[in-house]
């Protein structure tokens, strides 16, 4: 049944609202309005019976009530032949032993050992108390899976901490029940999202289930699960690791004189992006314990922000592998290495729900708002961007290959098409790269082949190189990152850090740095190269430098303060000396020496950008 016919035989929703302050089950004598939506509901799907608790008060008092559950179920089952006994137990030990059971406004009751729904319609019950079958059939776990992510949706727009860790959690189930690497993953994201919301009793429950996550993982790879003791004692160590590491970092960051010098602010960033590089290789140490030896050389090259040595102590990291020659058994180690690490990354608790390109979740726009965002593999299923770590895009590019052929994806694929033109942010971002660890060579025969590439022959007189820095996507980039701080319609708005004050000028400087063939791949370094060259004036150079000082400074600020990808700075609070509530706390307020700083910037970034 759908949607559209959810009104067909209930009590109009006026109806409804004008009860709600009557409760329906006040009285041992149900109203004829519950009989006749109980026996309605029993024939809906699990998210039409959604959409119908969502509707009026009633409806959802009539969908989440115990009792009148039990009496159906009960029904259903006596009408099958079942001892009444064992039907209680079935359904009783499913709800109380669940620590959140009393509270959660959807009950939830047995379907198989592996999975409980939500809702149990009565003609649900009937059909699948006498399966036998271990696992829901395929359309049932899609129907599952739908429902979980409608329930999870709600409960996160009622901001109700114990529905959603209840409803991420089984989300969780049904992924851990498909036992698929990328599903296994999602359910590991689900169950670290459960975790910062279920009660303090729960926690033990979801951390053994994240513990069968990885269990799981390791034997679709081929190889013997850790002890749990082991595997829980590693997870707990490499959490406490990048805290200590950000402990020490977040303190130098506070002990910054009010106007650092560039020199004490680069010197800061690449403290922090060797701090990452060391962390990295500890996880990738433990992936590989866990594998065995690497079947050959390889190199794990960074992208991003890393490579620019401009991340900060909450950016995602991006990153390829680069193999000496393509062969079967090569790329499967490595992409079971990724599997490996992806899930340690996951497991530390900063990988938000959407950077795991859940499609039920996808499907309805949710967002989480609950897990800070910080240390996390640059996020997939974003249509046109990069996809920069060793998965790629999952469709037509991988980023687990030889040099010669990890530097053609910024030149022609085999087949003669241009790869800008099918993957437009992907040479790009290629190009600005650093090693990692591994074997040096690989990295250096990268380098080669990338420069060999960016120097042939594009359009008549223009090289590769040449197209890339001066043509594509600059209009795009001149749209979407225009500085509009000063534009009337921007009044009184929040500032976006990387938007409004660091994204164009780096972007700028990529482009600069590419087209004058400048080795040099952090900000400063570029723009004394590029200053060296002729390329900028003296004062241009100082110019930028300033700018750069004050973007990559509020950057830092602005994650240290929020402990996570947040960007928002509000120039209102300090300015105006605004009385500093809850909401007005969690915002980043910016004094008056910093605006003026930002306001100077601009003036000199608004004609640079109509260059």
């Amino acid at each position: 049944m759908g949607a559209v016919n959810l009104h067909l035989n209930f009590p109009s929703t006026s109806t409804c609202k004008t009860s709600q302050k009557n409760s329906i089950f006040s009285s041992l004598n149900r109203i004829e309005n519950t009989k006749i939506g109980l026996k309605t509901f029993a024939e809906l799907k699990l998210q039409d019976l959604c959409l119908a608790s969502l509707t009026c008060k009633q409806w959802k008092q009539l969908t989440q009530e115990p009792s009148t559950w039990k009496e159906l179920y009960f029904q259903a089952i006596k009408g099958e032949g079942i001892e009444e006994q064992s039907s209680i137990s079935l359904l009783e030990n499913e709800v109380s032993n669940h620590l959140q059971a009393n509270i959660l406004a959807f009950r939830p009751t047995a379907i198989n050992k592996n999975i409980s729904l939500p809702f149990a319609p009565l003609i649900y019950i009937k059909e699948k108390c006498l399966e036998k079958e271990d696992f829901l059939s395929k359309d049932k776990i899609e129907e599952a899976e739908n429902a979980y992510a409608l329930t999870l949706k709600g409960a996160a727009q009622e901001n109700d901490s114990i529905q959603q860790s209840f409803y991420a959690e089984k989300l969780g189930d049904v992924y851990l029940a498909k036992k698929i690497p990328e599903k296994l993953l999602q359910a590991a994201g689900l169950y670290n999202y459960a975790l910062r919301l279920c009660p303090l009793g729960q926690q033990e429950v979801i951390r053994e289930k994240l513990l069968q996550v990885e269990g799981l993982l390791v034997k679709l790879c081929e190889r013997k699960p850790l002890k749990p003791s082991l595997m829980k004692k590693r997870s707990l160590d490499n959490r406490q690791a990048l805290k200590k590491f950000r402990n020490i970092m977040e303190e130098k960051i506070q002990n910054l004189s009010e106007n650092p010098s560039s020199q004490e602010v680069k010197a800061l960033y690449h403290s922090i992006s060797q701090g990452i590089k060391v962390f990295f290789k500890l996880l990738v140490s433990q992936a590989r314990e866990v594998l065995g030896p690497a079947p050959c050389e390889y190199a794990m090259i960074g992208f991003g922000s890393l490579a620019r040595e401009e991340m900060t102590l909450y950016s995602d990291v991006e990153f390829g592998i680069l193999i000496p020659e393509d062969s079967p058994t090569h790329r499967e180690y490595f992409r079971r290495l990724t599997l490996l690490l992806h899930l340690a990354v996951i497991n530390l608790g900063e990988t938000i729900l959407p950077a795991l390109n859940i499609p039920c979740l996808k499907a309805i726009d949710f967002f989480d708002s609950i897990t800070p965002r910080g240390f996390a593999f640059d996020g997939a299923g974003v249509t046109g961007k990069g996809c920069k770590t060793p998965y790629g895009n999952r469709q037509t590019f991988e980023l687990i290959q030889t040099p010669e052929k990890m530097a053609q994806y910024i030149a022609k694929d085999e087949e003669g098409y241009w790869w800008h033109q099918q993957e437009p942010h992907l040479p790009l971002e290629l190009v600005t790269y650093t090693h990692l660890l591994g074997a040096f060579k690989l990295t250096e025969q990268y380098k080669q082949a990338l420069q060999e590439n960016l120097d042939t022959c594009y359009q008549r007189s223009l090289t590769l190189r040449q197209y890339l820095a001066r043509y594509h996507l600059v209009e795009e980039d001149m749209m979407v990152f225009e500085p509009r701080i000063g534009g009337l319609e921007c009044q009184g708005m929040l500032f976006h850090t990387k938007h409004d004050l660091y994204r164009f000028l780096h972007l700028a400087l990529d482009r600069l740095a590419l087209f004058n063939k400048v080795a040099a791949v952090d900000t400063y370094s570029r723009i004394d190269q590029l200053s060296n060259q002729g390329a900028l004036n003296q004062g241009a150079a100082e110019k930028l430098k300033e700018w750069m000082l004050t973007a990559l400074l509020m950057r830092l600020k602005t994650y240290s303060y929020y402990q996570a990808q947040q960007e928002m700075m509000n120039p209102l609070i300090k300015v105006f000396d605004i009385d500093e509530s809850t909401l007005v706390q969690k915002q980043l307020g910016l004094d008056g020496e910093t605006l003026a700083k930002i306001k100077k910037s601009i003036i000199f970034l608004f004609p640079f950008f109509r260059l």
